[in-house]
């Protein structure tokens, strides 16, 4: 008599399971742009030990304007992270190939401007357009938030990251602009505690104001911001106020820079700001080489995120160096003009003939408006502006 074939009742009770699914990891780029990560590897690398692992940054909400807008940190981490979500809630299920050629004209298209969609979309913009629009006033829409613009215009004293030339900010200024944008917060959250950091009624801008003022008026600065992380941030950047208010620590700085370039930055850096790592020094670097007596040590300097930046825009360069030619070769001043900032403390005729500085202050400009434009979620935005600039 043949065996009678179990129920599946039977089945379940002797123990026999379904296969399970295997789930893939979702990969993001690292931002120097080495081997990928695991997503659920946090990527505020190089920030102090405790605070990059305790506080990674947050997942966009639902419904914001800009879920791009985060710290940069790391740029290119949102779209990624909506992925991680859908994952988990089960949206956005990859369908099998032959589904999915069938439901292809009816599929979502790509949230315009997003990280996802830049490398697919066709980019009518030519690389020598792209890179002059970068550089021009016109871009600033497109890189930074509206309420940064806005404040920047209150007169040609007041600073601002985004319309202050990096020439003429001091190297503690740098110092604390770096804190600020390699911390879990949004771009313009970064944005807002550096302006306000930095301008009146509290002008906290450099380490003996800082001392003076002590921690809890930074605290009260970044509370007026509206930031987060107020409470550790304030302790950060009086514990850095402290250990530079000699000046015998900036030098130190500067000689490491002179002796081993941008890596005895790191280092220095690392060891002597308080919740500042690989990332932040990583800023602080781009910033600096375009300041007086720090260019020949750093110059040309470009860190992994902002190369990945321009390449997602269509500026196709592979180092500092790459950028540094094509400014050099493709640069039309007559679109750029003074690229949108404003210079403290210098003539025109001054400016007029250091070549050399504005050379350096562009190339940085170029790094920093292109991480910006990615962070707010512009670049599609950008590149169909950027095709309208005639060439020449």
């Amino acid at each position: 008599m043949p065996a009678k074939k179990p129920s599946k009742a039977e089945a379940r009770k002797g123990g026999s399971k379904l296969p399970s699914r295997n789930k893939k990891a979702l990969r993001i780029p690292s931002g120097d742009g080495q081997q990928t990560k695991q997503v659920t590897e946090e990527e505020n690398t190089g920030e102090d030990d405790n605070e990059t692992h305790a506080e990674p940054s947050r997942e966009p909400k639902s419904g914001s304007k800009h879920p791009q807008a985060d710290a940069e940190t790391e740029p290119g981490q949102n779209s990624d992270f909506r992925d991680k979500t859908a994952a988990r809630t089960g949206q956005k299920r990859k369908e099998p190939p032959d589904e999915a050629a069938k439901s292809g004209s009816d599929a979502k298209a790509p949230r315009q401007g997003s990280r996802s969609s830049t490398r697919h979309k066709n980019n009518r913009a030519s690389p020598k357009q792209l890179l002059n629009f970068l550089l021009s006033a016109a871009a600033l829409p497109y890189c930074f938030p509206e309420d940064e613009l806005a404040d920047a215009k209150k007169s040609t004293t007041y600073k601002s990251y985004s319309s202050t030339s990096p020439t003429t900010l001091t190297p503690f200024e740098h110092l604390l602009c770096s804190h600020m944008l390699s911390k879990p917060l949004s771009h313009k959250l970064g944005m807002r505690s550096i302006r306000t950091l930095l301008n009146e009624p509290f002008g906290l801008n450099s380490a003996e104001a800082i001392t003076s003022a002590g921690r809890e008026r930074v605290w009260e600065a970044l509370e007026a911001a509206r930031t987060q992380h107020r409470q550790k941030t304030a302790t950060y950047i009086f514990a850095t106020a402290q250990s530079y208010s000699d000046s015998e620590t900036m030098s130190q700085l500067a000689d490491a820079a002179n002796g081993k370039g941008p890596h005895a930055v790191i280092e220095h850096i690392k060891s002597t700001v308080a919740g500042l790592g690989v990332t932040g020094a990583g800023i602080f670097c781009r910033r600096i080489q375009c300041v007086d007596g720090w260019g020949d040590a750093l110059w040309p300097y470009a860190d992994g995120k902002s190369i990945d930046a321009l390449k997602d825009i269509g500026i196709p360069v592979e180092h500092a160096d790459d950028l540094h030619t094509a400014i050099d070769r493709e640069v039309d001043w007559e679109i750029v003009r003074d690229i949108g900032v404003h210079e403290r403390g210098r003539s025109k005729s001054g400016r007029a003939g250091e070549e050399q500085a504005r050379v350096r202050a562009t190339l940085v400009i170029a790094l920093e408006r292109a991480v910006g434009c990615v962070l707010e979620g512009n670049v599609q935005e950008l590149r169909q502006a950027a095709a309208k600039v005639e060439e020449r």
